[in-house]
């Protein structure tokens, strides 16, 4: 593995959830172990011990397993199962090391809970690893109970911080690259959209300078040719007539630059897309028409820059597909994804929003922004969740006569 590609693996929550399933797994093996050493036999106390401790680590590859399909409130109903078998170890295990199962519980928890849902969490774990240790040592040393309930306490805080801090970060990065590709996109669109608006002025400019005075200078050589004879009459024609014919390519010259150039939207959309984590993005322009109008290609990058950023935030689909057509003197735009029902682009957006333009789905903010943006061009917006995925579709007259 090179030394890039291993910086991302130990980056990515691959590696994480698999040091979590390693360290429960370690801490499960050596709770089995210390009931067992005092008897050195398998009682029921140990073979409980054992299986609590293969149960939570089953419910915690359970809770990664539903967390990379972002099923939220499977989430949650496993980290209470989890709690509910790490508790009873707190008592049957007297040695402080079975914290350790508390405090990736309560990482789990900060990972996908807010912050003060977590923070009350965290004081309901340490209550209750609190009250084991007050079991274990009670009659033998409170001092004992008391200082590994505050020196673990403090861990599970340390935890909840460090795990916190690091989700704020990377919703940071996350944003940050988003915003730059879409500045990027934006200014390759205001690029050449300069670019059109400098060669019209262009083009009015020697139409509306140098056309005149061409014309005028004509006007005065045809006047000269009936004021002038012998010798000088012959060069005054070939002057009038070189004179025609740099009028002429003038106004060839000006009639191409009038010509609208066409906006490449496959290179903005391509920059939008670029470098994406976990989200592989095909562009399909293949039967894309020319687009003359900046404010069409305008309009057409914001919905698929807002199409992109609902499947980033309330999907967990591995692949979206980006396709512009054209019929009948409309262009038709396609973003689909591969969520899985209930956590694809449109399902969780803006709930408690008014109704979307497919039945169960909820349109949020986006998708009534991205409606209104369409209806003022005079086209429209429809969505819809399939069995293998969400599917967006957008209408846009070109503006071209029939």
């Amino acid at each position: 593995m090179s030394a890039p590609q291993s910086a991302r693996y130990w980056n990515s929550e691959l590696a994480q959830n698999w040091t979590g399933a390693l360290v429960l797994l370690i801490v499960g093996m050596l709770s089995v172990f210390m009931n067992w050493e005092d008897t050195r036999e398998w009682n029921s106390e140990t073979v409980i011990t054992a299986v609590l401790a293969a149960s939570v680590v089953l419910t915690f590859i359970s809770f990664i397993s539903h967390r990379a399909m972002a099923l939220r409130s499977r989430q949650f109903a496993l980290l209470w199962l989890e709690a509910l078998l790490i508790i009873p170890l707190y008592f049957l295990v007297d040695i402080s090391f079975i914290a350790i199962l508390g405090i990736v519980w309560i990482v789990q928890v900060a990972e996908i809970a807010d912050i003060h849902r977590t923070i009350w969490l965290l004081l309901a774990a340490v209550t209750v690893f609190t009250i084991a240790q007050f079991y274990h040592w009670y009659g033998t040393s409170i001092f004992a109970a008391v200082v590994d309930s505050v020196t673990l306490g403090m861990f599970h805080l340390f935890a909840v911080i460090t795990t916190h801090r690091a989700n704020r970060e990377q919703l940071l990065r996350e944003q940050t690259a988003a915003l730059n590709r879409e500045l990027i996109a934006t200014r390759e669109l205001l690029t050449q959209s300069s670019r059109q608006s400098e060669r019209l002025r262009i083009a009015r400019d020697l139409h509306d300078l140098l056309g005149h005075h061409m014309t005028a200078l004509i006007l005065n050589l045809e006047v000269a040719t009936h004021c002038t004879e012998g010798k000088a009459l012959q060069k005054v024609e070939q002057s009038l007539a070189l004179g025609k014919l740099l009028l002429s390519d003038l106004r060839t010259a000006v009639s191409e630059l009038r010509e609208d150039e066409t906006i490449n939207l496959r290179q903005s959309v391509e920059k939008l897309v670029a470098d994406i984590p976990n989200l592989q993005i095909s562009v399909d322009f293949s039967a894309a028409p020319a687009i003359h109008d900046v404010e069409i290609a305008e309009t057409l990058l914001r919905c698929i820059q807002e199409a992109i950023t609902n499947v980033l935030r309330h999907s967990k689909a591995s692949h979206c597909r980006i396709a512009l057509t054209e019929a009948y003197n409309e262009f038709f735009l396609t973003v689909k994804d591969n969520g899985r029902s209930g956590t694809s682009m449109g399902a969780g957006i803006g709930a408690g929003a008014g109704a979307g333009k497919s039945a169960g789905i909820v349109a949020g903010n986006g998708l009534k922004g991205m409606s209104e943006r369409v209806q003022e061009a005079g086209g429209e917006v429809s969505w819809r969740q399939e069995q293998d995925g969400f599917l967006l579709q957008l209408r846009l007259p070109t503006g071209d006569s029939a």
